[in-house]
């Protein structure tokens, strides 16, 4: 092998090698908050650091009443942090809050390590996922517009190099140094193309007004993809991992009722998900907002329960969609085996009079979840009376396909077919404004 061809394999092998980063995860709670209850926001933490492919060392956490200004924990705290990293040669401080940028110049300059707060964890969890042109560009968006609103220079350096530092991997822009101007004016040329989208997602949306629209939402890992997978025998992709699926995957399914139906797999929500994601993720929210009825899937296994449940409350009364018709499916109930377990039922059960108990992954009580699905759809239909002309095959193909015939007989007389039918009322509209254009017609051409 030449010099040079050695040479240039050599630094190949170093471009791909992939860097595994060596981090401490560092907490801070209030007197109010035990440190038993605060462990469970540190796992969660630790689950967000492993899902962005970083080697978890230790955690560390502080009780204060209110932040350091300066450091955020308190200095002495942070120098006991940086001696024991010094020795365990970590790299990464992962901090299970935001930081300001004063903060974060303050503990950088201090420790020489890799600073990054929760969002830039969760930021870069979403960089990694992104697979289509649209989440990568609201991926982009929001790191950029988190870069800019923190002053500093986070995102300056953006590389394909795999494996990247966490809150430095890019979408992919080539090493490039960016001042604030050019930032903003990126900023600029991708809410340009994230509104083109957009209108082709409205566009898209509006020709399916008129079919009832089921939407899953829920906590990250909550297992809204094995759901989805169950009900519509797709196969997009699961894991048990945080973020698994960043894009609304929709799918039609007819049920017992004749009804057609569209069923959405949607982004999964988690604590303090940032604003500027809940903002650049439009086509989740989009369907969400135009949903019929909300499936909420919650992880029945999770020990922080209740907590889930009101986050993901909370993100859709940010989105406006708190007042939606919502359906509580409690998951992985195969799980749940103990006797705490079914007094929790109990509880739940209780509170959500409504809910379900389910396993999406052995397929547990889904007859159960159809059923419910299906009492949803038979409470929104409507008995009516049509009388619908020979001539109006569509019209007739239709109801034929979307409703329940409870009686029909042809009139020769006046070519018409009486008809007795059940129907969701959203397409009653529709069916009157056929008919009486059709009239309309009947009476300029007679």
């Amino acid at each position: 092998m030449s010099q040079n061809k050695a040479k240039s394999t050599y630094t190949k092998f170093i471009i791909n090698k992939k860097v595994v980063e060596r981090a401490f995860l560092i907490g801070l709670y209030g007197e109010n908050v035990s440190k038993a209850e605060y462990q469970d926001s540190m796992e969660e933490l630790r689950r967000l650091a492993e899902t962005a492919e970083t080697e978890v060392i230790a955690n560390f956490t502080q009780q204060l009443d209110k932040a350091n200004p300066a450091t955020w924990i308190g200095k002495g705290k942070l120098q006991e942090i940086i001696s024991e990293a010094n020795k365990q040669q970590v790299n990464t401080l992962i901090f299970n809050d935001n930081l300001s940028p004063a903060q974060a110049r303050n503990i950088a300059k201090m420790s020489k390590c890799n600073i990054v707060d929760r969002t830039e964890l969760i930021l870069d969890i979403f960089s990694k996922h992104a697979k289509t042109r649209e989440s990568k560009i609201q991926v982009e968006l929001a790191q950029l517009e988190y870069s800019y609103s923190k002053l500093r220079n986070l995102w300056q350096h953006f590389s394909r190099i795999e494996g990247g530092v966490i809150g430095v991997r890019g979408p992919g822009e080539k090493q490039i140094e960016m001042d604030r101007r050019l930032i903003k004016s990126r900023i600029a040329l991708l809410k340009e193309k994230l509104a083109d989208i957009r209108r082709v997602t409205e566009t898209k949306r509006k020709r399916r007004d008129n079919i009832l629209s089921i939407c899953l939402v829920g906590y990250t890992n909550a297992g809204k993809s094995t759901l989805f997978n169950q009900l519509t025998n797709s196969g997009i992709y699961t894991a048990d991992k945080l973020f698994a699926t960043l894009d609304a995957t929709t799918r039609t399914v007819k049920r017992k009722t004749k009804e057609k139906i569209l069923v959405t797999d949607t982004i999964g929500f988690i604590n303090h998900l940032p604003p500027l994601l809940v903002q650049s993720f439009y086509s989740t929210l989009y369907e969400v907002q135009a949903a019929d009825l909300l499936l909420h899937v919650v992880d029945a296994s999770n020990t922080r329960i209740n907590e889930l449940i009101e986050s993901v409350d909370l993100v859709l009364k940010d989105i406006q969609a708190d007042d939606k018709n919502m359906l509580i499916v409690f998951n992985k109930w195969d799980l749940c085996n103990s006797l705490t377990a079914l007094f929790l039922k109990k509880q739940l059960g209780e509170r959500y009079p409504d809910s379900v108990f389910i396993s999406a992954k052995t397929g547990l009580n889904l007859e159960l979840l159809y059923d419910k699905i299906d009492y949803y759809i038979k409470k929104r239909r409507k008995t009516v009376d049509y009388k619908i002309p020979a001539e109006m095959a569509n019209l007739l193909s239709f109801i034929h396909q979307s409703a329940y015939i409870i009686d029909m007989a042809f009139n020769e007389e006046s070519n018409e077919y009486d008809m007795k039918i059940e129907i969701d009322y959203k397409y009653i509209d529709q069916i009157d404004t056929q008919l009486k254009e059709w009239s309309i017609k009947k009476y300029i051409n007679s």
